[in-house]
């Protein structure tokens, strides 16, 4: 079952319900009228299973609250491919019940509250990192037992040591991504900016996740470009060649299960490599 979301104002969550649609728009006709008003992170129109049809309604997601604000203010009882549009904020990503365990202990809950912070676009953190993770590279890295890194009766407080070590493996990260050709400048100057619809960012990743392992779990849904995965294979980079393939992986594995976590997946910023992307380039030659 779902725990029903709540309404929450447009001013924070940047998000919208749009109803009484055409059955005929699709998504690019409504990401087109949204955009005018900013940058969207999402546009989402549910289909029908059995008809394969849009339902007449969807969900649109701002990278900045107050573009949806301008949006909901301007749009919402104007007319709209012959039909008037009612546009409402929406309800927050309903959280699945497992979440939260039967005890209702510490460890559920916190799973629930990242969870639900990895699914808001203005939490962004590219490079979400696995608190176990985080231990085991730190005890590869030094020779130690995950279970000495961990032990809270050493000297040096446990969450200094997972701080330190968390900055340490993400400076060691971006050094490798940086060398692989990826712009992390399009990472660190990303408010407000576009994202890509064909480069996933993977994040969660169990200690030494290889690209080998990102392509068996991805290539399923369709042809990939590049496919960047740090040593540590804490986080990852999965390009697409087609945009409707990215999505189909994007709806399918976020929050699956990837050897006992679940992935946490976000669009990666626009044009984050140095060189041009597989899709661009392939629209190139066309």
């Amino acid at each position: 079952s779902l725990l029903a979301g709540e309404e929450e104002p447009i001013a924070d969550s940047g998000r919208l319900f749009v109803r009484n649609l055409s059955y005929t728009c699709t998504e690019e006709e409504l990401g087109e009228l949204f955009s005018r008003f900013g940058p969207l992170s999402e546009t989402f129109m549910p289909v029908d299973k059995n008809t394969k049809k849009p339902m007449g309604f969807a969900f649109i997601t701002y990278l900045m609250p107050e573009h949806a604000v301008k949006a909901f203010n301007e749009l919402d009882r104007t007319a709209f491919q012959g039909r008037l549009l009612h546009v409402l904020p929406s309800r927050t990503a309903p959280v699945k019940a497992e979440t939260v365990n039967e005890s209702g202990s510490f460890k559920g809950k916190k799973e629930g509250e990242t969870k639900a912070a990895s699914q808001s676009s203005h939490n962004w953190n590219s490079l979400f990192l696995n608190s176990n993770a985080i231990a085991e590279a730190i005890a590869a890295k030094y020779g130690t037992p995950k279970g000495a890194v961990l032990d809270p009766a050493t000297s040096q407080s446990l969450a200094v040591r997972m701080a330190l070590g968390e900055t340490e493996i993400i400076q060691e990260t971006k050094r490798f991504l940086e060398s692989h050709g990826v712009k992390l400048s399009a990472f660190e100057s990303n408010d407000g900016g576009e994202r890509s619809k064909t480069i996933i960012l993977v994040k969660n990743l169990p200690f030494r996740t290889s690209d080998a392992d990102l392509r068996r779990t991805f290539s399923s849904f369709g042809d990939l470009g590049r496919v960047i995965c740090p040593p540590t294979g804490v986080t990852g980079i999965v390009e697409f060649a087609e945009a409707k393939c990215a999505k189909r992986a994007f709806t399918k594995l976020a929050y699956a299960k990837f050897r006992d976590v679940p992935l946490y997946l976000e669009w990666a910023p626009l044009r984050p490599f140095a060189g041009a992307d597989v899709a661009a380039a392939a629209s190139d030659k066309e």
